[in-house]
């Protein structure tokens, strides 16, 4: 007789090749690109990308501000299907070059020693630019010799790990574009970037394996509020939802997870989800941009993703492309005509034509069938979707696909058998309700390493069943407890073991399928069983 695990592994086997093959006609398939049509493209060989931002002209022509090796392309995007670069401003050669906007004017940093910031005039696009450098003001003048990156927001510039003057953030006013003046600096800790709404400071503290908050109503004196670790320890960038409750972010480490933080009370931070791309788990979010109820993903492993994040805590993988093989830097999805572009490090510029479609959602709660107590870590998967997710401590679990649809479900945890759940309608935008019951394999309160012996017969069965069990099991006692449970969970028959056998008649009415056998005499439950219902 198999053990408990042998069972389980071939149950599992078993399941999967069924499913599969009851499903070869109308099984989901994963197109290699999803919802990202890509429309145009520029290549940069030999140089390499990083940073991207936009810009619309005064005559509502949209560019793509592009950070390269060598400095800062502007391109023109007035026929996106054949983007060209108008202007180069030059600048220290850097891997690491970033911009943002603001008033008609470019900010760009970079880590090349000396490089300070570059500020590029863009009002008289696209007939000609001015830029200077500038490296500091006042008391600091000539010692902002670099940057990691850049944000402007509300009339004011932030320069993140900005050397001499500060590796935590600067702040400069920009009531003046052309001359910035520092007029606040936050010195706590190393930030490697920053995302800034109202009074606050996001801060992505990524040596420190956390984000912080940061009050700026004082911009003259930051004061950290409050800080939380990331999943990894290694916060690379933030973004804040449109209503400011949920935090997502970035951790620049492989196999690392994008996170949804519940941010609504600093007291209380908590992690409410996390997402990895669906096609290559390892090559994790590099930065994430937020538009609307959508998370802009680029992506390490040469991946591109949009998450509908309409439900922070059930993060649902709606739209994929693959840009190369190499680092997806930096993605923009704010232009005004809805295009989207983006810089793979090594393939250049990319130009899209994004379709932001909502998810479908399943959610619900496993339990087990005997004992009615919720389940953690069972793993419920979607065939046909990159989506799963692992039940909590109170069993929920949360999951979903980016195509409506009949679906089947595989629940998978150990100690029990698995379960196949097929027919399971989701719906574009709507949220699908799916309570999940399963069967344990082998437990027993009075000795749970040793195997019941039991014997079920036929284990292909159309119309009768009959059970033995020897006489020394803990079941060979009156009052013990038959179940059967259909694939669902759901129990369709129960009745009284008599003696130590049990005969089970007109059973035709049952559909084919599956089966669990449970024997429960209140304090030990056997599932080990599985039957098929042959028609």
């Amino acid at each position: 007789m198999k053990s408990p695990f042998a069972r389980t592994i071939l149950q599992v086997v078993l399941l999967v090749l069924s499913l599969f093959k009851s499903l070869s006609g109308n099984a989901q398939v994963l197109p290699p690109q999803f919802n990202l049509t890509p429309i145009g493209h520029l290549s940069y060989a030999p140089l390499s990308l990083a940073g991207c931002w936009h810009h619309v002209d005064q005559n509502g022509g949209e560019w793509a501000l592009v950070g390269t090796s060598a400095g800062l392309s502007i391109v023109d995007l007035s026929d996106p299907t054949n983007p060209v670069q108008r202007f180069a401003v030059p600048g220290p050669t850097s891997n690491w070059r970033e911009l943002r906007t603001w008033n008609g004017y470019a900010y760009v940093g970079s880590e090349g020693d000396s490089s300070g910031i570059t500020i590029v005039n863009l009002h008289n696009l696209p007939d000609s630019i001015t830029w200077r450098v500038w490296r500091g003001d006042g008391a600091f003048e000539g010692q902002l010799r670099r940057s990691h990156t850049v944000q402007t927001k509300d009339g004011y510039l932030y320069v993140f790990g900005g050397g001499n003057v500060t590796s935590g953030a600067i702040i400069a006013s920009l009531t003046d574009p052309w001359n910035p003046v520092i007029v606040g600096r936050y010195l706590d800790n190393y930030v490697h970037d920053g995302f800034i709404r109202g009074d606050t400071l996001w801060t992505s503290e990524i040596y420190n394996g956390w984000f912080g908050v940061v009050d700026i109503s004082d911009r003259s004196n930051p004061v950290l509020l409050a800080t939380h670790p990331t999943p990894t320890l290694f916060n690379h960038n933030s973004e804040l939802s449109p209503d400011g409750k949920t935090l997502f972010t970035t951790d620049e480490k492989p196999n690392a997870p994008l996170a949804a933080f519940d941010v609504s009370d600093l007291e209380n931070i908590s992690l409410i989800d996390t997402y990895r791309p669906g096609r290559i788990p390892v090559g994790e979010v590099h930065n994430v941009r937020v538009k609307g109820n959508f998370l802009v993903n680029p992506s390490y492993r040469g991946q591109l993703t949009i998450v509908d994040a309409t439900y922070p805590d059930n993060l649902i993988e709606t739209a994929w492309d693959s840009l190369g093989n190499s680092l997806v830097w930096d993605a923009d999805p704010y232009l005004p005509s809805g295009l989207l572009f983006a810089t793979a490090k090594s393939e250049g510029l990319f130009v899209y034509q994004p379709v932001y479609h909502s998810a479908t959602w399943l959610e619900g709660t496993v339990t087990d069938i005997v004992t009615g107590f919720p389940l953690s870590d069972a793993l419920v998967s979607l065939v046909g979707s990159p989506n799963n997710d692992m039940s909590d401590a109170e069993g929920i679990y949360k999951t979903g696909s980016a195509t409506p649809g009949s679906y089947s479900v595989i629940v998978q945890r150990g100690g029990y058998a698995p379960a196949f759940l097929s027919g399971i309608v989701l719906v574009t935008g709507q949220v699908t309700q799916l309570d999940i019951q399963l069967t344990p394999e082998v437990t027993s309160t009075q000795s749970p390493d040793k195997e019941t012996d039991i014997r079920v017969y036929p284990t292909l069965f159309s119309n009768s069943l009959e059970i033995n069990i020897t006489p020394e099991s803990p079941f060979a006692q009156p009052g013990t407890l038959v179940r059967i449970a259909d694939a669902r969970g759901a129990v369709v028959l129960e009745s009284k073991m008599n003696g130590n056998a049990l005969s089970l008649h007109d059973l035709s009415r049952l559909p084919a399928g599956p089966y669990y056998l449970t024997l429960w005499n209140g304090a030990v439950a056997s599932a080990a069983l599985q039957v098929i219902k042959q028609h």
